[in-house]
């Protein structure tokens, strides 16, 4: 258990609480189907975590143990309950984020896997937990540098931890311009400026809790009141599926590497400029960018009965994670990649449903029925009320089924 997994009640409590104020005071910045798909691309990046081990701990551990002479020679002794220790290990840590940011946006591969966090056309505190599920495992390339200054991992880790919790608070609209602030730290109005897709803001203020660095290294843009945030990405999702938010760049460069006809191409334009494209595929599948002049956000119309179902399976979903998360560690892998990919399959089908999708009416009966096959992998005193939620779940999508046909048939009056 991390300091990130102590934090989520936090978050969503945070969350709710800017929820509350924003129905009650008409501010308009949270849709359901928006915020579902952020917090259900968090849950993924959560869950598929678990299955996995960081690449980060595999390469740097064995390194660090390498360099013990050294560190011994140098007189490198950190310690996680020295103060003074850990504040600098934040300031060392938040100084590689800030360069594993800023070619995140600037190189396509990196894109593909940061492109996540900022989908979300809308800018409120669940945006925060709009992370990517980091199958690509690039990130432990720019930490790297920590270990010439001997930091142990569990330090490096800590550090990371607490410059992520650090950046939920300024994904929100509601903080105005922090004065001083503005100078030294992320604050609300300079991390707007960030997720902005307007071309004065783009790839701009990479900071995770310092903006120092953006002054430093000319990468500093001021939100300006003539120029309001227009959120989201140039080349839009348009899809509340958590699998296909992550996939998105990956799947357009491999089908421009496989289309293309230029071999060098091929192999190169995975680690060109973001958004460079072989000019023979982007001829073959040309891919529009958002008209900003006349921007609109992604929000399928469908009926209120299907918002708050979805609605429904997406809390069940979060209450699941959060008992995975605490106890995960009794289970053996196949019984946790079992509980894992159902728990995948169940938020694509629910980003589906918030799409509007057609396919969703035979989906969803399907995971329904795939459900009775988790029940020998549960605890037994989760069992009678896993068999209710199965049992409710099918009930209401039957009652969805029946009232959607009745809304197609027409009336023919005498």
């Amino acid at each position: 258990m991390n300091l990130i997994t102590y934090a989520i009640p936090f978050f969503l409590i945070s969350i709710l609480a800017e929820l509350a104020l924003d129905r009650w005071k008409g501010w308009g910045v949270y849709r359901l189907n928006d915020t579902l798909g952020n917090l259900s691309t968090g849950i993924l990046s959560r869950i598929l975590g678990l299955t996995y081990k960081s690449l980060f701990l595999v390469i740097y551990i064995p390194l660090y143990q390498l360099l013990q002479p050294y560190y011994q020679a140098m007189g490198f002794d950190w310690s996680m309950s020295n103060g003074w220790h850990l504040l600098i290990a934040v300031i060392a840590y938040d100084f590689c984020y800030y360069w594993k940011h800023r070619i995140c946006h600037e190189i396509n591969v990196f894109w593909a896997e940061h492109l996540v966090h900022h989908q979300s056309e809308d800018y409120n505190l669940s945006t925060a937990l709009r992370q990517s599920s980091g199958g690509l495992q690039l990130d432990w390339i720019f930490y790297l540098p920590l270990l010439f200054i001997g930091l142990p991992a569990e330090l490096v880790i800590v550090a990371g931890a607490i410059d992520l919790i650090y950046q939920f608070w300024v994904h929100t609209q509601k903080i105005p311009k922090a004065r001083w602030m503005e100078w030294l730290f992320i604050t609300p109005s300079n991390h707007r400026v960030h997720h902005a897709q307007n071309k004065v803001y783009v790839d701009k203020n990479y900071g995770g809790i310092l903006i120092l660095w953006d002054r430093l290294f000319g990468t500093y843009q001021e939100e300006l009141e003539h120029e309001p945030c227009i959120y989201g990405v140039r080349k839009a999702l348009n899809t509340f599926d958590p699998l296909a938010a992550n996939l998105q760049h990956l799947k357009r460069m491999a089908q421009d590497a496989w289309y293309t006809r230029n071999w060098w191409d091929k192999f190169t334009l995975w680690f060109r400029p973001t958004g460079y494209r072989p000019a023979d595929a982007e001829a073959a599948m040309p891919v529009h960018s958002t008209d900003l002049t006349h921007f609109q956000r992604f929000d399928p119309h469908i009926r209120q009965a299907r918002r708050i179902y979805a609605l429904l399976q997406h809390l069940c979903y979060s209450a699941a994670t959060l008992v995975l998360l605490w106890y995960y560690e009794s289970l053996d892998f196949p019984q946790l990649l079992s509980v894992v990919v159902l728990l995948v399959f169940s938020l694509v089908i629910n980003g589906r449903i918030l799409d509007g999708h057609r396919l969703v009416k035979y989906l969803e009966p399907l995971r329904i029925a795939l459900l009775i096959g988790l029940l020998p992998l549960l605890n037994a005193q989760f069992v009678p009320l896993f068999v209710a939620y199965i049992a409710i779940s099918a009930l209401m999508w039957w009652w969805l089924a029946i009232t959607d046909k009745e809304d197609k048939v027409a009336v023919v009056s005498d």
